[in-house]
C-alpha cells in the first residue's frame, strides 16, 4: 500500500580543466520493500552529507532546511558552516494532486558526489512538509532529468550543470539495481561510464522521444508462461525511465488490460489493483516491455508486491493506474535491468543486468 500511495504522489559556474573530468561511483541502499533507493550526496563546503533519493524523473535538488520543525526524522542543512553558501531566497515548492507537498526557498551552493562537484547549484531547502515526507527515511531528493522539469523557474539542473560544464569522462550515468545485500548495498549509479559486469549481452540504444523527460517509445508488453507461450497484452506507447518511482504505472485502460491476464487479479476500491500471492507459481515466467525491437523481461515474482494486511493469501500488483499521459517505468522495472542515462546524445542504452548470488 505505501508503494502505491508513494507512487500516486510522485508523479555562473567555475569550471574546472579537461584534466578534472571524473568517473564517480555512488553506491545505493533500499528503503522498505524497494519503496525507493536512496545515496550519500555532500551539500556545501565541506560537504555535509545527506541521503538523497536519485530521481531521474524530476529535476529539482532539495532537502529539510533548518527552519522546518516538522522534519523531525531528517538531518537539516546548515548553511553557516558552509563557505560557498549563497542565499537566494526565491519561494520554493513541490506539491501534488494528493496533496502531499514541500515548501520552502532557494539557496546556491556545492552539490557533491565523491570527487564530482557542480558549484552554484540551485537548492531548494524545505521549511515545511506534507506528512509523507516527515515519515520518510531518506533527507530530500536529487532530481536528474533534463532543465526544464524542475519546480523552480529558470534553474538549470545538476545533470544540465554537469553536461554543460563537462564534468564527467562521458556525459553519462549508468543505474544499477539489485536486492540488497547483507551490507544493505543495493545498487549504484556510476557517473561518467558504463559498468559492462553488470550486464548481460549488448546494450540496446534507444533514441529519448522527447528530450526533457528521459521518455522513449514501449513498443509492446507480453507475457511469457514457461511450458504455455507468449501472450501479447495490448499495451503501447510513451514510458518514461524513472528511478523516483516505485512501480510501473499505467492508465485505467493499460492497467486493466495488463492484469486480465493475471487470473483472479482484481482492481480493489480500497486496494487498488491486487493478485493471488501465489502468482509467480500459477504463471511461471516473466513479463516482457519491448523497447527498440528487444524484449526486457521482469520476473512474474517481481510483480508480485508486499501482503495485503487483511486479506490472507492476496498481494499488491507492481502494476497500478495513475492519471497519466505516459507509462512510467519504475524501480520494478530497473531492478531487472541495466540503464545507461546517456545525456550528450539524447538517448539510453539498456541491457538485462546481471545479478551476482554473492555477497557484496
Amino acid at each position: 500500500m505505501a508503494a502505491r500511495i508513494r507512487t500516486l504522489e510522485k508523479h555562473s559556474l567555475n569550471v574546472p580543466g579537461k584534466w578534472l573530468q571524473a568517473v564517480e561511483k555512488l553506491e545505493i541502499k533500499e528503503y522498505g520493500y524497494g519503496i525507493e533507493y536512496y545515496g550519500e550526496v555532500g551539500i556545501g563546503s565541506p560537504p555535509q552529507k545527506f541521503k538523497l533519493d536519485l530521481d531521474t524523473g524530476s529535476g529539482d535538488v532539495w532537502l529539510a532546511g533548518e527552519e522546518c520543525e516538522v522534519c523531525s526524522r531528517h538531518k537539516k542543512f546548515n548553511p553557516r558552516k558552509s563557505s560557498t553558501h549563497k542565499a537566494e531566497g526565491r519561494k520554493w515548492g513541490i506539491s501534488y494532486g494528493d496533496g502531499s507537498f514541500a515548501t520552502g526557498y532557494t539557496i546556491r551552493d556545492t552539490v557533491s558526489i565523491g570527487n564530482l562537484t557542480v558549484p552554484n547549484q540551485v537548492i531548494g531547502l524545505a521549511t515545511s512538509e506534507s506528512r509523507a515526507y516527515q515519515q520518510d527515511t531518506v533527507d530530500g531528493l536529487l532530481g536528474l532529468s533534463y532543465s526544464g522539469v524542475s519546480f523552480i523557474p529558470g534553474v538549470t539542473t545538476f545533470l544540465d550543470n554537469i553536461n554543460k560544464n563537462s564534468l564527467l569522462k562521458e556525459p553519462i550515468f549508468s543505474v544499477y539495481i539489485t536486492e540488497k545485500d547483507r551490507n544493505d548495498y543495493a545498487g549504484e549509479y556510476l557517473f561518467g561510464d558504463i559498468d559492462k559486469s553488470k550486464f548481460e549481452g549488448d546494450l540496446t540504444w534507444v533514441p529519448l522521444s522527447t528530450p526533457k523527460f528521459w521518455e522513449i517509445a514501449l513498443d509492446g508488453v507480453s507475457l511469457n508462461v514457461e511450458g504455455v507461450g507468449r501472450e501479447q497484452i495490448e499495451i503501447s506507447g510513451p514510458a518514461i525511465l524513472d528511478t523516483g518511482t516505485t512501480l510501473i504505472v499505467m492508465n485505467e485502460r493499460q492497467a486493466t488490460e495488463f492484469h486480465s491476464a493475471i487470473p483472479s487479479a482484481e482492481n480493489s476500491d480500497i486496494y487498488g489493483w491486487i493478485m493471488p500471492c501465489n502468482t509467480d507459481q500459477v504463471l511461471p515466467g516473466n513479463v516482457s516491455f519491448t523497447i527498440g525491437g528487444v524484449d526486457f523481461s521482469v520476473p512474474v515474482k517481481d510483480i508480485i508486491r508486499e501482503p495485503v494486511k487483511g486479506l490472507d493469501g492476496w498481494c499488491f500488483s507492481a502494476v497500478t493506474s495513475g492519471a497519466s499521459n505516459f507509462i512510467i517505468l519504475g524501480d520494478v522495472f530497473l531492478r531487472s535491468n541495466y540503464i545507461v542515462f546517456d545525456r550528450g546524445n539524447a538517448r539510453v542504452g539498456i541491457a538485462p543486468s546481471k545479478h551476482r548470488n554473492t555477497p557484496h
